[in-house]
C-alpha cells in the first residue's frame, strides 16, 4: 500500500521529550506518560483523525443535582406529651450508576432534615433531578453528623427513609486525583487486571497508582476503601527505588533502579485496594529506563540499570519466584560501551528481538523458549539504524526501522519496512535494503528508483540475481541488458556471514587447544536456499562457491534447495578451525546445521 501523505497532529510534547514517553494502548486510545506532563491520551476517531488530549480524572457520569429532603413528622409521641420524641439530623448524598459502564458518579451536594425516624409513620423522602445516562441511584446517609453509609438504591428520582440504618462499611466515593500537583506527573504506565497503572513521579519516585477497576480514568476512593477502589502505594526497600517500568505478567512486575518487585494482592489471588497490596522483592538486578521491557510469553527481557547487556526475568518453580538471567553473557562485545535507542520483538516468523544501537548497528536476538535455543547476531546496513518497531501485518510481525543514509552525497532519513518472509515464489522475495519492487506490465530493463540516485545497488529480476548495478544521477537504473517480465526488486546490497565457533574435541591426549587443526569434509544442511550465491572458507579472503546448478537448464534460475550439500575450503592447517559461510547474492539463504570433519595435527 502506498503512502499518499504524512498525517500530522499537534502534540503537547517537544522533540527532546519523545524518548522519555511511556505508553500503553487500549483499542483506539493510547495512554502516554511523561514526568513533566499530565497523563495524556492519543485518540483515533477516524483513519485521518487523531488528537492528543489531557486525560480527564474522575467518572464521566455526572452527579445528581437538586437533592432535597422532605421530613414527614406524623408522630411526635403526643400520648406522652412529646417526651418520647427525639428528633435527630440526617444528611443524605445521592450518586448515579450507569449499568453499561459500571461507573458510579461522585456524590451530589448534601441535603439534611431533622426527624425522629424511630417513631411509626415518620419518614424522610429524598428527591433529586435525574442525571444523564443514569440507570439507577445509590443513597447514602449520615446520622447526627457521623460518617456516611449506604441505605439503598432507587431506579426513580426519590427514596424514602423510614429509619434505615446506614451501612458504614459501604461509603460513597470521594474525589481523588493523584496527579494534580506539581511534581505529581507519572512517567510509566501499563494495564493489569482491569486497571490502568501509573508510577514514578518526581515527588514519589517509588509510587504506584491504579485506577478504579475497569474504570481507567477514575481514581476516586470510598471511605472505607472498597476492593475496586483506586490504589496508591509506595515500594519500600533498603534504598529509594525509582520505578522505571511496570510489566504485566500473571503478576504485576515493578522494575526499579535497584531491583525487581512483585506486586500482589494480600489475598494472594488478585490486586485489590482492600486489603492493601504487597510489594515483594524478586531480584537485585535493577531495570534501566533506557528501553521499555519486552514481554515474550511469560518471560520479560530488559536492559539492566547498571552495566550493559540484556537480562531475562521469568518464574521458576525451584525458588517459587522470579529469577533474572543474563542472556547476553556470551556476546558482551555487542553491548559494552553502547547505548540503545529502541528495540522490538518480532514473534512471527523468526522470533527475534532487534535493537537499535547507538552506532547505527542492530544486534538481533533469536529465541526459542520451547527448545531453549538462543543466540545473537549483528545486522549492519549502508547507513545507521536510529529506531525500530514491529507491527503485526498479514499474520506476521513486520519490522520497521528509521534509517539515516547518505545517498549520492546527501544525508536522508528513511522509514523502511523489512520485507515479508512469507513468499511462495522466489521471484517475490526481497534480500536487499531500502528496496522497491516493480511488476512490469511489459518486458523492460529500466526502472526509476530516485531515492537511490547515484548508489550502487543489487537486484533480483525474475529470480535472477544482478549485482553491482549503478543507479544514474537522475534515478534511473538499467539492469545491464536484462529485461524483466514478472518482478524486479532493487535496493542496497548486503551480505549474510556466519562464522562457526571453534571446536575442541576430546582425544586420547585430552582437549588439544594448542594443536593445529584442519577442516576435512564439510556438510551444510540448507532449507529453501538458492545455493548459487553461497561460499565457504577458513578466511573471508579464501572463499569457495558451492555448486548450485544440478538439473536446471542454462539460462534459467536455479531452483530452491532443501537438503545437505558438501562444501570445501583450502587445506589450511593452523590454529583452531572455524568456518566462514557467506551469501553475497540477494537470494534466499537458510542454514539449519553445519557438520565439520575436524582433523587435528598431533605432531
Amino acid at each position: 500500500m502506498s503512502v499518499a501523505r504524512i498525517y500530522k497532529a499537534p502534540t503537547p510534547f517537544n522533540a527532546v521529550e519523545l524518548a522519555d514517553i511511556d505508553y500503553v494502548q487500549a483499542f483506539d486510545v493510547v495512554y502516554l506518560a511523561h514526568i513533566d506532563h499530565d497523563p495524556t491520551k492519543l485518540v483515533r476517531s477516524a483513519h485521518a483523525s487523531w488528537a492528543f488530549t489531557t486525560m480527564p480524572i474522575g467518572p464521566t457520569i455526572a452527579a445528581p443535582t437538586g437533592v432535597g429532603v422532605t421530613a414527614t413528622v406524623a408522630n411526635t409521641d403526643a400520648d406522652n406529651d412529646g417526651n418520647g420524641y427525639f428528633p435527630q439530623p440526617a444528611t443524605y448524598l445521592v450518586t448515579a450508576i450507569n449499568d453499561t459502564s459500571g461507573q458510579e458518579s461522585r456524590p451530589s451536594a448534601s441535603a439534611s432534615a431533622t426527624n425522629d425516624l424511630t417513631l411509626k409513620r415518620n419518614k424522610n423522602v429524598v428527591a433529586w433531578s435525574p442525571a444523564a445516562s443514569a440507570s439507577r441511584y445509590r443513597i447514602y446517609k449520615a446520622e447526627n453528623q457521623q460518617a456516611f453509609g449506604f441505605i439503598g438504591e432507587s431506579v426513580t428520582t426519590s427514596f424514602t427513609d423510614d429509619n434505615i440504618a446506614p451501612d458504614l462499611t459501604d461509603g460513597p466515593p470521594e474525589a481523588f486525583n493523584p496527579f494534580a500537583g506539581d511534581g505529581d506527573k507519572p512517567s510509566t504506565v501499563t494495564f493489569f487486571e482491569q486497571g490502568l497503572y501509573w508510577a514514578r513521579t518526581r515527588n514519589n519516585p517509588n509510587g504506584v497508582y491504579r485506577s478504579r477497576s475497569a474504570d481507567f480514568e477514575n481514581y476516586d476512593i470510598a471511605r472505607p476503601v472498597r476492593e475496586d477502589d483506586s490504589i496508591a502505594l509506595r515500594i519500600q526497600a533498603q534504598k529509594v527505588n525509582s520505578i522505571n517500568a511496570l510489566v504485566p505478567l500473571s503478576n504485576l512486575i515493578a522494575g526499579t533502579g535497584d531491583g525487581v518487585f512483585l506486586l500482589t494482592g494480600s489475598n494472594q489471588d488478585y490486586l485489590a485496594a482492600s486489603p492493601p497490596p504487597l510489594a515483594k522483592r524478586q531480584s537485585g538486578r535493577g531495570v534501566s529506563r533506557m528501553l521499555k521491557p519486552l514481554v515474550l510469553d511469560e518471560v520479560v527481557f530488559y536492559i539492566p540499570a547498571v552495566g550493559s547487556g540484556v537480562r531475562s526475568l521469568g518464574f521458576t518453580f525451584e525458588i517459587d519466584g522470579y529469577r533474572s538471567n543474563d542472556v547476553s553473557i556470551f556476546s558482551p562485545g555487542l553491548f559494552t560501551g553502547y547505548t540503545f535507542r529502541g528495540w522490538a520483538y518480532a514473534e512471527e516468523p523468526m522470533s527475534v528481538i532487534v535493537m537499535a544501537r547507538s552506532d547505527g548497528k542492530m544486534p538481533a536476538f533469536t529465541w526459542q523458549q520451547e527448545q531453549q535455543v538462543w543466540g545473537w547476531t549483528l545486522w549492519e546496513t549502508l547507513g545507521a539504524i536510529e529506531d525500530v518497531c514491529a507491527v503485526v501485518e498479514g499474520g506476521e510481525n513486520r519490522i520497521y526501522w528509521l534509517t539515516r543514509r547518505t545517498i549520492n552525497g546527501v544525508e536522508r532519513r528513511f522509514v523502511e519496512r523489512v520485507a515479508s518472509a512469507k513468499w511462495a515464489d522466489v521471484r517475490d522475495s526481497c534480500y536487499v535494503d531500502c528496496a522497491v519492487s516493480f511488476a512490469p506490465e511489459e518486458p523492460t530493463g529500466r526502472f526509476y528508483v530516485p531515492h537511490l540516485a547515484g548508489a550502487m545497488v543489487n537486484a533480483i529480476a525474475d529470480g535472477f540475481a544482478l549485482r553491482g548495478l549503478q543507479v544514474e544521477e537522475d534515478g534511473w537504473c538499467d539492469l545491464g541488458g536484462y529485461e524483466a517480465e514478472y518482478m524486479v526488486t532493487i535496493g542496497l546490497p548486503y551480505e549474510a556471514v556466519i562464522e562457526t565457533l571453534p571446536v575442541v574435541p576430546q582425544t586420547n591426549s585430552g582437549y588439544p587447544r594448542d594443536k593445529r587443526q584442519k577442516l576435512g569434509e564439510i556438510v551444510l544442511q540448507l532449507a529453501d536456499t538458492r545455493a548459487g550465491g553461497v561460499e565457504t572458507g577458513r578466511k573471508m579472503s579464501l572463499m569457495r562457491a558451492i555448486k548450485a546448478r544440478t538439473t536446471e537448464p542454462l539460462g534459467t534460475a536455479t531452483a530452491l534447495f532443501t537438503g545437505a550439500v558438501t562444501a570445501a575450503t583450502d587445506p589450511v592447517t593452523a590454529g583452531e578451525a572455524t568456518l566462514f559461510i557467506r551469501a553475497a547474492e540477494p537470494l534466499p539463504f537458510t542454514v539449519t546445521a553445519v557438520y565439520l570433519d575436524l582433523q587435528i595435527d598431533e605432531s
